[in-house]
C-alpha cells in the first residue's frame, strides 16, 4: 500500500512541476510584453492604464528577478504618476531609476534619471530637495561631453534656485546653460535657454535683457513651429512691457498668448493669461475684463475637476494594486501550504498528524485574511476621506469667489445670470462633497458621536434660516408650523440638522417658484414627527424606491435647472437611522412631496 501511494505520489509531482514550468513561459512572456504594452499606453495619454499595467509587469518575470527589466517600468511609472499629479510617487520611481544607473556606472543615464528627480521635487513644491540633485546631474554630465544635455542639467539649476527665489545663483546657471546650448548650434536649443533665463532676470527687473532673450526666442520659436513654447514667451513678454509700462505692447501680446493657448489647447495657461489679462484691462475695459475673469473662473473649475478626476484614478489604483498584492500573497502562501501537503502525502506514516496541523494552519491563515481585508477596506475608507476634504476646500474657495464676484459686481442682467447658474452649480459640487463625506464617517462610525439634550425647535430655525436666500431667490415662501415653542430631544444634534437641512434643501430645488414649503413639528407620546412639504414636481412611483440608494440614485435637476447629485436622501437616511430614527415619504408626480423624520424624544414640550 504504502509502495502504491509513493508511486502515484510521484506521478502527482511530475504532473505539477509540468504545468509549474508552462505557467512560469506564459508569465515571462506576459512580463516582456509590458513595457511595450505600458510604452505605448503613455504615448496614448493613458496614464492610469500605463501604470496598471507597469505595476503588473513588476510582479512577473522577468522583472521580479531582473534589475534591468524593472527599471524600464519604473521610467513609465515615474513618467505616468508625473502625468497624473503625483509627483512624490513619481519621484519614487525616478529614484530607483538613478540608483540602478549609479549602481551599474550608467552615467549617460545617470543624468536623466537626476534632471527628472529633480523636476518632480521641484513640482511638487519641494525645492530644496532637488538642489543636490541638479548639482550632481551637471557634475555627473560634464566629463561626457554632451553639450545638449549638460545644458539641460544647467537649465534644471536654474529652474531649482528660480523656486528658491535664488535669482543670482539661478541667473549664473542660466547664463551656463545658454553659452553651453550655444556650442550646439541648434537654434532651438538656444531658444528654450534664453527663455528659461528670461525667468530671473524678469525677477530681479533686469528688463532690458529679458527682453532680448524673449525677443530671440520668439523669433527662432515662430521659424521652427514651436507653438507651446511660443505661447509662454508672448505670455512673459506680455507680462514684461505692462511691467515697463508699455501697454500697448503688452495688450498686443497677452491676445497673442491667449489665442495660442486656446488653439494648443493649454487650459491651465489659457486660464493664467485670462487673469492676468484681466487684472491688465480692468480699468480700460471693464466689460471685456469681467468675460474674461468668467472665464478663468470656467478654466478654473474645469482643471479643479479634472485633478480631482486624477486623484481618484490614482486612488482607484492604489486600491486595486494593494487588493492584487495581498492575491499575490495569498497565492504564496497557498502554494507553500501545497509544498507542505504533498510532503505530507509522502510521509504515509504521518498523515493524520499533518492534516490536523494543516487544518490549524489554514485556520490561521483564515484569520489573517480576513484581517488583511478589514485592513484594506478600512485603509479605503481613509483615503475615501482625505480625498473628499482635498476636494472640499478648493470647491468652497471657488464658490466663495464666485459669490463675492456676483455681490460686488455691476455686471449686466446676462452676466448676472452667468454668474448665479456659477453660484449654484458650486453650490452643489459643495452639497455634494460634504455628503459623501458624511456618509463615509456614518459608514466608519456607525455611533456617530455622543448623545446630547437639545432644543428641536432651536434647531428647526437654525436650518430654515441658512436656507431662507435660496428660497427668496425662487419666490418660494419657507413656512414653519408647530403648537410648541420647545421640545427637548436626547440624540447626536449634528445627524437631524444635517438631514433636516438635505430635505429642505431639496424641497426648495424641486419646489415650483413662487410656491410655499412647510416645515411642520408635531409630537406623539414618545416620537417627534418632523416633516417638510414642498409643492413640487413629485416623484414617480416607480422611483421612490431607489432615492436612497447611492449606488444607483434617482436624480433630475431643479426647477430652475439646480443641478443634483442623488446622495442627499442616502445620507439623510442613514445619519437619523445611526440615531435610532426613521425617514418616511409620500409623493405624488407632479403635485409635490412630504418628506418626515420620526425621531424619539425624552423630556417634553412647552407650550407657546
Amino acid at each position: 500500500m504504502v509502495m502504491l501511494i509513493f508511486a502515484s505520489m510521484k506521478r502527482l509531482t511530475g504532473i505539477l512541476l509540468l504545468l509549474a514550468s508552462c505557467f512560469y513561459v506564459l508569465g515571462q512572456e506576459q512580463s516582456q510584453d509590458a513595457y511595450g504594452v505600458a510604452e505605448e499606453q503613455f504615448y496614448q495619454g493613458m496614464y492610469g492604464a500605463a501604470i496598471r499595467t507597469a505595476l503588473d509587469g513588476l510582479n512577473q518575470e522577468p522583472a521580479r528577478s531582473s534589475e534591468e527589466s524593472a527599471v524600464e517600468l519604473y521610467s513609465i511609472l515615474g513618467a505616468s504618476y508625473s502625468r497624473l499629479g503625483a509627483f512624490d510617487k513619481a519621484a519614487d520611481y525616478f529614484f530607483r531609476c538613478y540608483q540602478f544607473d549609479k549602481k551599474e556606472g550608467n552615467a549617460e543615464g545617470m543624468t536623466s534619471s537626476l534632471i527628472n528627480l529633480a523636476s518632480m521635487y521641484v513640482y511638487a513644491g519641494k525645492p530644496e530637495l532637488a538642489e543636490k540633485e541638479a548639482l550632481e546631474a551637471i557634475d555627473n554630465e560634464r566629463p561626457l561631453g554632451r553639450p545638449l544635455k549638460l545644458a539641460m542639467a544647467y537649465g534644471k539649476a536654474c529652474d531649482v534656485y528660480h523656486a528658491l527665489k535664488k535669482e543670482e545663483t539661478a541667473l549664473e546657471y542660466a547664463n551656463l546653460a545658454v553659452k553651453t546650448a550655444m556650442e550646439t548650434g541648434k537654434d532651438g536649443a538656444v531658444a528654450v535657454r534664453r527663455s528659461q533665463r528670461a525667468y530671473p532676470l524678469l525677477s530681479l527687473k533686469r528688463y532690458k535683457e529679458a527682453e532680448a532673450d524673449l525677443s530671440y526666442s520668439e523669433k527662432v520659436f515662430l521659424e521652427i513651429g514651436n507653438r507651446q513654447s511660443l505661447s509662454i514667451v508672448y505670455f512673459q513678454l506680455a507680462g514684461l512691457y505692462e511691467n515697463t509700462g508699455r501697454k500697448a505692447q503688452s495688450t498686443l501680446y497677452y491676445k497673442k498668448a491667449l489665442e495660442l493657448a486656446r488653439e494648443l489647447p493649454d487650459k491651465p495657461l489659457e486660464q493664467k493669461i485670462c487673469f492676468a489679462y484681466a487684472g491688465h484691462i480692468k480699468a480700460t475695459d471693464p466689460k471685456e475684463a469681467f468675460e474674461l475673469l468668467s472665464k478663468s473662473a470656467s478654466l478654473q473649475e474645469e482643471i479643479t475637476r479634472s485633478e480631482s478626476d486624477n486623484a481618484l484614478e490614482l486612488f482607484n489604483i492604489e486600491y486595486e494594486t494593494t487588493k492584487k498584492e495581498e492575491q499575490i500573497a495569498d497565492q504564496e502562501r497557498e502554494l507553500r501550504a501545497g509544498r507542505k501537503r504533498t510532503l505530507v502525502l509522502l510521509i504515509a506514516l504521518l498523515v493524520l498528524l499533518v492534516a490536523a496541523a494543516v487544518t490549524a494552519v489554514t485556520a490561521i491563515h483564515s484569520k489573517k485574511v480576513r484581517e488583511k481585508l478589514q485592513q484594506s477596506n478600512a485603509q479605503k475608507d481613509f483615503l475615501f476621506k482625505v480625498i473628499s476634504h482635498d476636494i472640499m476646500s478648493p470647491a468652497i474657495a471657488m464658490l466663495r469667489g464666485i459669490q463675492m464676484l456676483r455681490n460686488h459686481s455691476n455686471a449686466s442682467d446676462d452676466s448676472h445670470e452667468v454668474l448665479l447658474q456659477l453660484e449654484r452649480q458650486a453650490e452643489s459640487e459643495v452639497e455634494l462633497i460634504d455628503n459623501v463625506l458624511r456618509w463615509a464617517r456614518n459608514k466608519e462610525d456607525a455611533s456617530q458621536g455622543e448623545k446630547v439634550r437639545f432644543d428641536m425647535m432651536d434647531m428647526v430655525r437654525e436650518a430654515m434660516e441658512q436656507y431662507r436666500g435660496a428660497a427668496l431667490q425662487k419666490g418660494i415662501a419657507l413656512e414653519l408650523y408647530c403648537t410648541v415653542s420647545s421640545i427637548v430631544v436626547d440624540c447626536n444634534r449634528n445627524n437631524l440638522l444635517i438631514a433636516l437641512r438635505n430635505l429642505i434643501s431639496n424641497a426648495i430645488k424641486f419646489s415650483n417658484p413662487d410656491s410655499n414649503v412647510v416645515v411642520k413639528v408635531s409630537m406623539g407620546e414618545d416620537i417627534v414627527d418632523l416633516s417638510v412639504e414642498d409643492h413640487g414636481v413629485g416623484i414617480p412611483a416607480d422611483k421612490l424606491e431607489s432615492i436612497y440608494s447611492p449606488e444607483a440614485p434617482f436624480r433630475r435637476p431643479g426647477t430652475s435647472g439646480e443641478p443634483s447629485h442623488g446622495m442627499g436622501l442616502a445620507v439623510s437616511r442613514d445619519l437619523v437611522t445611526a440615531i435610532g430614527g426613521s425617514i418616511s415619504v409620500q409623493s405624488t408626480e407632479g403635485e409635490g412631496s412630504i418628506f418626515a423624520i420620526h425621531v424619539p424624544i425624552i423630556g417634553g414640550p412647552q407650550d407657546g
